[in-house]
């Protein structure tokens, strides 16, 4: 509109021109006024025209403007928006990057948490192999010294045996000895008795007596011989205690090694 104002604006001053020219020419004939009123009005009317044109053309000019302007706006919305849309991909291949970054971080995490896991599972393992070795060396050493001792105490006894079973032979080979002299003693006075009295010792009497004295000499020596039997026997069970008692501590100490190992290590 403004530039249509213009135009008028312009126009204006050719007019006030020609109306200034038939004023001066206002003593002319009729026909030359009318002949002047019509140019005058082919003047106003091209006037129009050309203010008309020049209006269309400031029209034109305004609307190619807005459509120039709406295209720009356009084009700035459309470059607003893929900046944003840019913006937004660049915000969400951050936030991916940054997702892949923490993954890859807890990732790693867990990585480490699971060597340094299995790691001291093997040192646990490896320190377990360790007192478990040296428990069995401190119950192996507590077995040697037991069956050392056991040993000491039943050579000890072995050897007491052996000398009270020695003496018990030398005595029963003394007694046995003093027996055969006194039965022999015991005959001799016997058959002397017998003789004396006119018996002889074939005689079924004499014999009958004979033998007695020699029943009496083999009940005694039966008599002797089961009591150093008896002596041997009981010498012998002492001996058999000590090595019964020795497999049961031994047999006992390997129970208690056996309950402390399990309770340490499972």
């Amino acid at each position: 509109m403004g530039g249509i104002t213009t135009l008028a604006t312009a126009a204006l001053p050719l007019a006030n021109s020609v109306a200034d020219t038939v004023d001066r020419v206002s003593g002319a004939s009729a026909s030359t006024r009318r002949e002047e009123a019509a140019a005058r009005q082919q003047q106003e009317a091209a006037a129009r025209q050309q203010q008309e044109a020049a209006a269309r053309q400031q029209q034109e000019a305004a609307a190619r403007q807005q459509e120039t302007a709406a295209r720009q706006q356009q084009e700035a919305e459309a470059r607003k928006y893929a900046y944003q849309a840019e913006q937004q991909r660049l915000q969400w291949q951050r936030e991916d990057e940054l997702r892949r970054q923490d993954q890859e971080l807890q990732r790693r995490k867990e990585e480490q948490a699971r060597i340094e896991a299995q790691q001291a599972r093997i040192e646990a393992e490896q320190q377990r192999v360790r007192e478990m070795d040296w428990l069995a060396q401190s119950q192996n050493l507590a077995v040697q010294q037991l069956r050392t001792g056991q040993a000491a105490t039943l050579a000890e006894k072995e050897g007491d045996a052996r000398t009270r079973l020695a003496q018990a032979s030398a005595a029963a080979q003394a007694d046995e000895r003093r027996r055969v002299d006194a039965l022999r003693r015991t005959g001799a006075r016997t058959r002397a008795a017998l003789g004396s009295n006119g018996v002889s010792a074939a005689d079924g009497s004499g014999e009958a007596i004979l033998l007695g004295v020699v029943k009496d000499g083999a009940a005694e020596r039966a008599e002797a011989e089961g009591a150093d039997r008896l002596k041997r026997e009981a010498i012998q069970q002492e001996v058999d205690g000590v090595r019964r008692r020795n497999l049961l501590e031994q047999a006992q100490l390997a129970e208690r090694q056996r309950l402390e190992f399990m309770s340490r290590f499972y």
